[in-house]
C-alpha cells in the first residue's frame, strides 16, 4: 500500500475512528484504544509511534482516570494519559482533564517542543533526522526534565533507559543508546558543540512523508488561546511571509527538505497561489486529494 493511501487512511481514522470509540466520562479507554490514538496520532505530528506509545506507558499506564473515576494526577498537577502540566497556561485544562486524545495530542505537541529545544540547544545526534529513533534521546530526557536523575553520567536508571527498555520488551523495538561518555555532564541542559555520531547500527521509526502533488492542509493543535494559523516560511525554518487558513488547501511543491530536525515542504495555497515552506509536523493530507 502506498504511503500516500496510508496516509490518507490515517486522516480518516483520526476524524472518523477516534470518534466512533465513544469515550464516556471517567472511563478509561482499553490500552489497545490508546495506543491506535497514539499511533494516529503520532503519525500526522511526524513523530515515531513508538517513542509516544513508550512514553505513554511510563507516564501512565495509558490510563486517563485513576480507579476512582477522577483525572489520574501526578504530584497535583500533571494530568492524564500523558501527564501534561495544567498549570502551565498552554493547553486547554478542561479538554487535557476530560478528553484522552486531547491529552495525547497535547503530549505529542510537549514533546516536539522538547525536540526544537534538542535540536536549538543541546548536542546533535547524527543528523537529527526524526525518523531515526536514536536520535530521540535528549528529547526524551527533556520530557520527564532536565534532571541529573536522566543523566547517563549520574543515574544508572535514566528515564531515557526505560523508554528503550519499554520499546524493546513491549514493541520488539530495539533502539541503541549513544555512549554516555559522548554526553557532557555540566548540568541543565547537556550543550556541546559537538556532534554525537549515529550508533552504527540504528533503527527507523514510522513517520509518513508526503511527495510533490498532494493536497494537504493545516491542522494545528487547539491551545489555551486558541488554535494559531499554520506558518509560512520563505525557506526551510525560515523567515514568517505569511499564515494559512484551516479551510484553505495546499499543494505540496518540493520536499521533504530536513532543518534542524524538522521535515519542510514547499507548498502553494491553492485558493490565492501564495508559495512558501511549512512544517510537516501541522499538515495533514486533504480527503478531497
Amino acid at each position: 500500500m502506498g504511503k500516500k493511501i496510508i496516509a490518507l487512511l490515517m486522516v480518516f481514522a483520526i476524524l472518523f475512528g477516534i470518534v466512533n470509540i465513544g469515550f464516556s466520562q471517567s472511563r478509561n479507554p482499553s490500552r489497545q484504544e490508546v495506543e491506535k490514538i497514539i499511533e494516529e496520532v503520532a503519525t500526522k505530528r511526524g513523530i515515531p509511534s513508538v517513542i509516544l506509545k513508550c512514553i505513554a506507558k511510563i507516564e501512565s499506564g495509558f490510563k486517563q482516570f485513576d480507579s476512582n473515576g477522577k483525572p489520574l494526577m501526578g504530584s497535583n498537577r500533571y494530568v492524564g494519559i500523558m501527564q501534561i502540566d495544567k498549570e502551565g497556561n498552554i493547553y486547554n485544562v478542561e479538554r487535557l482533564i476530560k478528553d484522552p486524545v486531547y491529552n495525547i495530542e497535547a503530549g505529542a505537541d510537549h514533546l516536539l517542543g522538547k525536540w526544537k529545544t534538542a535540536n536549538d540547544k543541546m548536542t546533535q545526534i547524527g543528523n537529527m533526522d526524526p525518523n531515526i529513533l536514536e536520535h530521540w534521546y535528549f528529547a526524551l530526557w527533556g520530557y520527564n526534565g532536565l534532571l541529573d536523575r536522566n543523566d547517563p553520567n549520574k543515574s544508572d536508571k535514566t528515564y531515557q533507559d526505560r523508554i528503550y527498555e519499554i520499546a524493546l520488551k513491549d514493541y520488539n523495538q530495539k533502539i541503541n543508546p549513544i555512549n554516555k561518555r559522548s554526553v557532557p555532564s555540566r548540568g541543565g541542559y547537556p550543550r556541546s558543540d559537538r556532534r554525537i555520531v549515529t550508533p552504527e547500527v540504528y533503527h527507523e521509526g514510522d513517520i509518513i512523508k508526503y511527495s510533490v502533488g498532494d493536497i494537504v492542509k493545516s491542522d494545528i493543535l487547539e491551545k489555551a488561546k486558541g488554535k494559531d494559523q499554520l506558518v509560512l516560511h520563505d525557506k526551510p525554518r525560515g523567515n514568517a511571509i505569511g499564515t494559512v487558513k484551516e479551510e484553505q488547501t495546499m499543494t505540496i511543491l518540493e520536499g521533504p527538505v530536513l532543518r534542524r530536525g524538522f521535515y519542510f515542504y514547499k507548498v502553494r495555497v491553492n485558493e490565492d497561489l501564495r508559495e512558501g515552506w511549512v512544517y510537516g509536523n501541522w499538515i495533514v493530507l486533504s480527503m478531497g486529494s
